[in-house]
């Protein structure tokens, strides 16, 4: 299953297969931390507080980031301890608004780096540098089951009406393509994903744009009254934002990135997950 998407990402992005896919499954990390402040100092990357990776996430992205009894969870987050790990640093989690990630990354005093299911974008390159990708995903439209109006043969026109709401996450590239897609319809942004299914329960909207992998895992075990009438393939790559003027610390986190590819963790933390 891995090795597969792996492919179709190479094949898609002409990028480097092995280096893509990147992942841990937080306590069975590899124990590979042996780094000091000196290793740190002569890798050349600076940090906001020393000894720490500090990263900004949102907890709100189930399988990628999430809260779990008062626990962060998630592939993102598990991938982050990891490379932690490997680096010799603790970890520190920000759980902030999605739409203020890349911002607190580019500023170099928030945030060391952004690990939030970030789509590269053109815009986002602007403010931030990113690492080897690690994922492609594709956009998906979610309705209430009962909804017998949108379906995926007239969802186009359909949704594409002046009396039609969509929820979309703020900041978001699902945000990105409901504007461009429907632009008659009016966009009901929320801070984060956990709250745009929530509004389709409560009639705030008629349908909401997410990533595939987001609408496959809370369609499935949360929202079970909603379903996903359509997948967009968009082939957009998820990486991790590091600030333009740290390029050391880009580069560190590539050949973890790398390491921990190659000794297998991504398999176990995308079977852990279940993303497919």
């Amino acid at each position: 299953m891995k090795t597969k998407k792996l492919g179709a990402l190479t094949a898609a992005c002409a990028m480097v297969g092995a280096l893509a896919l990147v992942g841990c499954g937080g306590a069975d990390a590899p124990q590979a931390g042996s780094s000091t402040d000196a290793d740190q100092s002569k890798a050349g990357y600076t940090l906001v507080s020393e000894g720490t990776l500090t990263v900004g996430t949102s907890a709100e992205y189930e399988p990628f980031e999430y809260m779990e009894n008062g626990e962060y969870k998630g592939f993102d987050l598990d991938l982050a301890a990891a490379i932690a790990d490997d680096l010799g640093l603790e970890l520190k989690i920000e759980n902030v608004d999605f739409d203020t990630i890349v911002p607190g990354v580019a500023s170099g005093t928030k945030y060391d780096a952004g690990f939030g299911a970030i789509t590269i974008t053109p815009k986002r390159k602007k403010q931030v540098d990113f690492t080897d990708s690690y994922y492609m995903d594709d956009q998906a439209i979610v309705t209430m089951k009962d909804n017998a109006e949108v379906t995926a043969e007239n969802y186009e026109d359909a949704l594409n009406a002046k009396d039609v709401k969509i929820a979309v996450q703020s900041g978001s590239t699902a945000e990105s393509f409901a504007k461009e897609n429907f632009p008659k319809a009016q966009l009901v942004p929320f801070k984060n994903a956990t709250d745009c299914f929530a509004a389709l329960q409560s009639n705030q909207a008629t349908a909401l744009v997410t990533n595939r992998s987001v609408a496959a895992q809370l369609t499935a075990e949360s929202f079970t009254n909603e379903q996903v009438i359509k997948l967009i393939p968009t082939g957009e790559e998820y990486s991790i934002a590091v600030g333009k003027e740290n390029p050391e610390l880009k580069k560190a986190i590539n050949a973890s990135l790398k390491k921990l590819t190659e000794d297998g963790t991504v398999d176990a933390l995308m079977e852990k997950y279940n993303i497919k």
